[in-house]
């Protein structure tokens, strides 16, 4: 930023003096801010770069184009390690207790993908409320990723939201407690008839955890093999590939507005960014 300010307030005001002073002095002005501005650009390729992937970003992002990092001028940005943050918040606020106590709890509605309960809780003062939340036996999805760094994502309705959605492949837990891993692989090979040899844990993220418990594990499939999709009687899909450096930046210029695929998308260009 300060590069690109740098080259525009150059050229201006050696064209500024120029004008009003068109004799030798005015000329030799106008060479010294050019060369300042010059000076500017050098410094802008040097070190307006990304940190993470060598982009040089457009002077109004916030966020690099190329793989989603942060882009900004705090030099302690490029170390600061997962859940620093949130350290340093609880080394803030020390030891305080936050914990809401269940006094008692009311199932309002049963149905097959979500559970509604109305709970009374005793809260850290000692006062009581209500929560009411949705119980979930949890999800995962994964980014299928191709020799080429393509991801295979897919096109479906979505009812809730009355539109059509780009998303990963993903699908909610078949019962309580089964291995999330091997969820993983049946809905990538339901979904799009892929399998993988490679196979990794990108973690875990609460939905919503306001008013729900679902979590939804994250995988990075590769080595894809290709074969057939073996959809639900009542799901329909299409599924196609998308260079991933062009879903960080639909990500990043919210194109894509589902919640897992912004993640998945995210954590994955990380993934491989960091392999470099």
């Amino acid at each position: 930023m300060i590069g690109y300010i740098g080259m525009i307030a150059g050229l201006f005001l050696g064209v500024i003096i120029a004008l009003a002073a068109p004799e030798n002095g005015g000329k030799a002005a106008f060479i010294a801010m050019f060369i300042v501005a010059g000076a500017f650009v050098v410094f802008w390729f040097v070190f307006g770069r990304c940190y993470k992937c060598g982009h040089i970003p457009r002077p109004a992002e916030l966020y690099c184009a190329g793989c989603g990092a942060r882009l900004t001028n705090d030099a302690d940005q490029k170390d600061d390690a997962p859940g620093k943050a949130a350290a340093a918040a609880e080394a803030q606020m020390g030891d305080r207790d936050l914990t809401e106590t269940q006094i008692s709890s009311e199932e309002i509605f049963d149905g097959v993908v979500l559970h509604l309960f109305k709970d009374e809780v005793r809260l850290p003062n000692g006062n009581t409320s209500g929560r009411e939340y949705l119980k979930h036996l949890g999800a995962v999805c994964v980014v299928p990723l191709t020799e080429d760094r393509k991801v295979i994502v897919e096109r479906q309705y979505r009812y809730a939201v009355r539109q059509a959605m780009i998303e990963i492949p993903a699908g909610k837990l078949d019962y309580e407690g089964e291995d999330r891993l091997e969820a993983a692989k049946r809905e990538l090979r339901e979904e799009t008839g892929y399998t993988a040899d490679k196979w990794t844990d990108m973690g875990d993220y609460l939905t919503a955890p306001a008013f729900s418990d679902e979590k939804i594990s994250m995988y990075l499939a590769e080595g894809l093999h290709k074969g057939e999709q073996d959809l639900d009687e009542d799901e329909f899909l299409d599924y196609f590939e998308v260079p991933l450096n062009d879903l960080v930046k639909d990500v990043m210029l919210g194109k894509i507005t589902d919640a897992k695929t912004q993640t998945g998308i995210l954590k994955a260009a990380s993934i491989l960014n960091a392999r470099l």
